[in-house]
This record gives C-alpha cells, structure tokens and sequence, in this order.
C-alpha cells in the first residue's frame, strides 16, 4: 500500500515524464523516417480515402519486374511503378463501386467456377502454372495434403497460399463481370437511336468543293488579345482539368556517346585485334585485348542465321579472319578455326528418369527387354518422355553427349550420366548423312565513349548550368550552347522527365523545386546521358491557367483561325455564282470529295469537320453552300448527287453500331475516368522511389 500511495503522490510528475518520453519518441520517428506520424507512413498512393499499402505494391511491382525479365523486356524502372501504381488505383476505384452496388459473389457460384461444372478455364491454368492435373486436385492437395504424402509444412502452407490467392483473384473477377454487365446495360439504344444513327451514316453527299487554307494567310495580320484567350479559355477550360499537382520544365539532355576521337581510336583497335587473329595461332592474339568478347561455336550452315557469318563460312579458308559486321560502334570479328564432316542431325528417344541409379538401371532393364518410350509415360521415376525427337549435335545443349550418341548403335538403349539423381536413358533411331560442320571464334567489340569525352560531356553541361542559373537563361541561351531545349510537363504520377529514360530523379526534383530554379545536372555513364531540368511554371489549381504556354499557344492558334475565318468569309461571301468562281477568287482548285454526317475524316479536308458534315447533309443538290469554316480553312461546296445506296436498316445491328460509337461499349474505354469522377486520388510514389 506504501508504494502504491507513494506511486499517487508522485502521478503528475509521473504524468509530466511519460508526456515527454512519448514526445520525444514521436519527434524522433518524425525525424528519423520522414514519411510516419504527419507524413505518408507506408501509403504509396490514397483513392479517395482509401490506401494502397507500399509491402502490396512492392509485392505487384516485383511480380510485373520478373514477367518483364521473362519476356525479355527491358523496361525503364519507373515506368514500370506507375503502371502497376496505375492498374492499382484503377482497381481501388472500382472495387469502391462494386462496394457501394452491393455486388457480391456466393459460395455457390465460387464453387462452380473454381470447382464445378464452369471450372474448365481454371483447369487449364492450373495445369499451365502448377503441372496439376486440375483444381479440384490442387484443392484437395492444399486441404488433404496427407493423400498425396506431403509432409513438409512449409510446402503444405505454400499450396494453401497459392489456393486462397486462387479464390481471392476469381471473387474480383466475378464481382467484375457483374458490374460489366451492369455497366454495360446504363447507355444502350432504343429504336430512335438506332434509326438515327442509320440515317447519318445512310446517304452520303458527293460534292465539289474550293478551300482556301488558313495557312495561305500572314499570321502577324490577325493579332490576338487576351481577351480573345479568355473568351476561348471560358468555353474550353474542362479540356485543362488538372487531377494533380502539376510543373512545367524545359530541359536538355545529352546522350553519352563515343566522340569522334573515341571512334578513330577504336577503329585502331579492330585493326589490330584483326590482325592478331591473323597472325597468331588461334584466338591467343586476344588474350591481352579485354575488350573483346570472344567466343567459340561448332555449327552447321543451316544453322548459320547471320547472313554475313554465313558468306563468311561459304568462301573463307581456315585460318582467315575477317571484320563480318560492323554497325555505328559495334564490330563483330571472325576466324574460321577448321571445317570437319560430322554427323549433326539424330533422331533419338529419351526417358528422363528422377530417382537413384538402381531406379535407371529397372527401367533400363525394360526399354532393353522390349518396352517403347511412349510405355514408360507415367510409369514410377519416369520424369519425363520425348519420344522420336530430332536433335543436333551441335546444339550446346548436347555437346557433352554428342560424340556418344553419334557413335552408338541404333536401337541400343544407354545412359551417359554416371553421377547425380537425374539420369537419361537415350536410343539413336536414326541419323542422317554426314554434313560440314565450322568450327568459329567470333570476337566482339564495343566502341565506348573514353574517360576524356565523359569528363567533357560533364564538365561542358555544369558549365552551361553555372552560367545560366534560372529557368529564362537556361531557355534563352540552351540553343546558343549547343543544347536542344525541350518542354515537357510532369506531375506525381509522371515516371520520367519528356522521353529521358531513368530520369525519376528530375522529376523528383521539379515537384519540389520552386518556378525560375534549375536543377543540378543528372544522369551519368551508367543512364547513358546527362541531363538537366529548369521549372518553367507551377500548377496548383483544378484547371492549368489560360496564360500557361501549352494552353496559350492552343487557344491562340483557335482563336487567330477564326479571325482568319470571319475574315476570309467576309470576303467572299456573295462574291461568286458557282464552286468555280470562288476558286478563281480564292486562288485555288476546284476538287472533289464525298461527305456523310457521321463521317469522322473527311478525305482531302480533314478530321471532326462537323460544320461542313452538318450543311452538307442538309444541302440539296446543284445548291451553292458558303463560305463556311472549317478547322483548317473555309470552305464553299456544291452537291452533285446524294448515295442512298446503303444497306436496308435492321434495327440491331444498327443498335450495336451505336453502343460502340456512342454508347457503353464506348464508355467503357474511360471507365477509370468515369470512376475516378471527382474523388480524390493521391500519389504519393516520388516519397518512395524518386531515382
């Protein structure tokens, strides 16, 4: 009761000492990690209140890097992020709406699809991915692992992961079919639409036509004000939508590449190397030349896929090499070391056998005594049959066995494999005649850039970024230093800077840089070029402003156009009887074209003329029609005769057309869009990976 009493007495000193401690502690994993507490802790990315962990995204990212790897595609790293960041967010927001719609998926229709009469599709895939024979054993494997005598935990719990992974993926596919379902039947067309859609596609209008372009005409003559912009920017601002903090940057990027000096040089260096070859035995003129990549192949000449290689083989003697191939940097050399005839192509079986060297020699025993490889299919530590498969000798594949096959006799059983407890069991069924086999070293080389020319890549850009320290010098005098200066615009979810490869770090680098600054210089040898940013503008709002340059620029060149436009039918409205006569005013030539009113590319006018879809399918024929404008210039038109030549209507398949022009089936290409709506989407993936 003593310390108990003692421990009250002291509680607000104890009160003020746990209140610190825990302070302290809180600062310091503020200041230590810098994303946890006030910060983004382990959220990559926020949809509309909802988190996407980074363990989850790192476990996608992982999985798409080693599809990527398998498929052998090279893929700049954070392009890659945002792609699975993207796919994502894409699937947070519509696993919210299927959420909100109350769509589900019973035990019922799980077990069907998984195990039941609609589990085909699964089958196969789990025969592809797992070499099981079907779900339902990879279920009972899983959940009845004693059948099958597995006993190792780790592998049972393996199974039982790979199954509720199973069960997991499929409820969203199903919960996803629904809602496309859904989703499908929200916009689809009745019987007007369905006629109306026919009726603009139904008739179309041959005509003639004069055109004078835009283009023909002094921009400096029609000037345009602000409040031209202004007005244009009131009536299109939703084209601008900002979802995003968004930058505008400029920037240069310099490719590190071998200068002239570094190309003589190695072109001194083939020279030599070639005659090395020439002059020595073998490849031992090499040995001293690390850049080289020799090797050393034996092959038939139809198996000779280069076609320079191949011209090589056909004419050379032994002991000649040669330069075969030569591209910008590269250079491939080749010494032909010797001509022999082999025997390449075989016919053989072959039985892999998994187990010791007795369970070889059983089934051994019976290929000798009369058993075919196709009978021993299934049979106990049989791994595997080929049966009559033609193989060559010169694959590498089988370079240790080639001399055996190629003189055992045929129809003998044997093994060649004395050690381990994977053993194959072969038979030569036949072998086809003897052809030449080339026994060539070809050596490789890369011209590189040299330390000097890296050194004044480098130096030359720092140089360039020192002189011109904010965002208008870089602009005004990139040109004048021998740099191209480009525009790009980058946000959050941008993975590099413009089309600079592995250039995260620049983007980084503008999202937290404030307007005028220009960056430290980036890249290096290894990215395979310098680069450098300066940060033009900052977009904050919801709408990028209209005195933004990529904004201006597009509502000055609309905005110019149609003072050009008013201009031009100022001029010659009224001022001709005929197509004719308006060419000869408009200095220009009479053509000809066809129109109807959902026609998207109109040919010889161009794209979404919907003025000139409108007044010509109201146009009767032999009527003059103009001047109207178009989107590159005015247009006066005449119809000759009208086509009424299409098919009879069926209100289903003109039903379908309209889904795919107009309805569902067209919305469903936006559906991230449509989904997204207004909510809130926050990527926070340059807090995680900003290189």
């Amino acid at each position: 009761m003593a310390i108990l009493e003692k421990i009250r007495s002291k509680s607000v000193l104890l009160f003020v000492i746990i209140a610190v401690a825990l302070l302290a502690f809180i600062l310091g994993d503020f200041f230590t990690t810098g994303r946890t507490f006030f910060g983004t802790g382990t959220t990559i990315a926020k949809v509309d209140g909802q988190k996407i962990d980074i363990m989850e995204f790192q476990k996608r990212l992982n999985d798409a890097s080693e599809q990527a790897r398998s498929q052998g595609r090279n893929v700049d790293a954070a392009v890659l992020q945002q792609q699975v960041l993207d796919g994502m967010i894409a699937e947070a927001l519509l696993n919210n709406e299927l959420d909100k719609l109350g769509i589900t998926v019973t035990d019922a229709e799980l077990t069907d699809v998984m195990l039941g009469e609609h589990s085909g599709m699964l089958d196969r895939m789990v025969q592809q991915q797992y070499g099981v024979e079907s779900a339902a054993m990879l279920h009972d494997m899983a959940f009845n692992p004693s059948k099958y005598q597995i006993t190792d935990p780790q592998q049972i719990q393996q199974l039982t992961n790979i199954w509720l992974t199973l069960e997991k993926n499929i409820t969203e596919q199903l919960r996803q079919s629904k809602f496309q379902n859904l989703f499908m039947g929200t916009l689809v067309a009745n019987d007007l639409d369905a006629r109306a859609i026919y009726d603009e596609n139904a008739s179309t209008s041959n005509i003639i036509f004069a055109k004078k372009d835009f283009a023909t005409l002094d921009d400096s003559k029609y000037e345009v004000t602000d409040a031209d912009i202004e007005a244009l920017y009131k009536e299109q601002r939703n084209r601008f939508r900002l979802t995003e903090p968004t930058r505008l940057v400029k920037y240069v990027a310099v490719e590190v590449a071998p200068s002239p000096e570094d190309l003589r040089a190695g072109n001194k260096k083939v020279e030599d190397a070639l005659n090395a070859l020439r002059t020595q035995e073998g490849t031992t003129g090499l040995e001293d030349m690390n850049e080289f990549v020799v090797t050393r192949h034996n092959t038939t000449r139809g198996n000779i896929r280069d076609n320079q290689l191949k011209a090589f083989v056909d004419s050379a003697a032994v002991g000649t090499a040669r330069i075969v191939s030569h591209n910008g940097t590269n250079y491939t050399l080749a010494k032909l070391m010797g001509r022999s005839s082999e025997i390449d192509s075989v016919n053989i079986d072959v039985v892999a056998v998994q187990g010791n060297r007795a369970a070889a020699d059983s089934i051994l025993a019976s290929l000798r005594g009369g058993k075919r490889a196709s009978d021993m299919q299934g049979a106990a530590n049989v791994a595997g049959v080929n049966d009559s498969v033609w193989v060559s000798l010169t694959d590498p594949n089988y370079a240790q066995l080639g001399k055996e096959i190629a003189d055992v006799a045929a129809g003998q059983w044997f093994t060649p494999d004395t050690v381990g407890e994977n053993y194959r069991l072969f038979r030569v069924r036949t072998r086809r005649p003897a052809v030449t086999v080339y026994d060539i070293a070809e050596a490789t080389f890369v011209v590189e850039p040299s330390a000097a020319t890296l050194n004044k890549l480098e130096s030359d850009l720092a140089r360039f970024l020192n002189a011109n320290p904010t965002a208008a010098a870089f602009a005004e005098n990139a040109q004048a230093s021998g740099y191209t200066l480009q525009d790009a615009v980058v946000t959050p979810s941008t993975p590099r800077v413009g089309t600079v490869n592995d250039s995260r770090e620049g983007v980084a680098w503008a999202m937290e840089a404030k307007k005028g600054q220009v960056s430290p210089l980036f890249g290096g040898e290894t990215a395979g070029r310098f680069y450098a940013v300066a940060l033009e503008d900052v977009y904050n709002g919801d709408f990028v402003p209209a005195n933004a340059p990529v904004v201006r620029e597009r509502l000055e060149a609309r905005a110019r156009n149609n003072k050009k436009a008013a201009d031009l039918m100022a001029q010659y409205e009224g001022k001709a009887k005929d197509v004719q006569g308006y060419a000869k005013l408009m200095g220009t030539q009479v053509d000809t074209t066809t129109v109807s009113f959902g026609q998207i590319f109109v040919p010889k006018i161009g794209v979404n003329e919907s003025k000139l879809a409108a007044a010509s399918s109201a146009a009767k024929p032999g009527e003059l029609v103009g001047p109207v404008q178009g989107n590159n210039g005015v247009i006066v038109f005449t119809v000759t005769s009208v086509d009424n030549s299409g098919r009879p209507f069926n209100v289903d398949e003109s039903a379908m057309q309209f889904n795919q022009a107009r309805g569902a089936q067209l919305l469903s290409r936006s559906l991230v869009e449509i989904l997204r709506g207004n909510k809130k989407v926050q990527n926070n993936s340059l807090k995680f990976y900003n290189r």
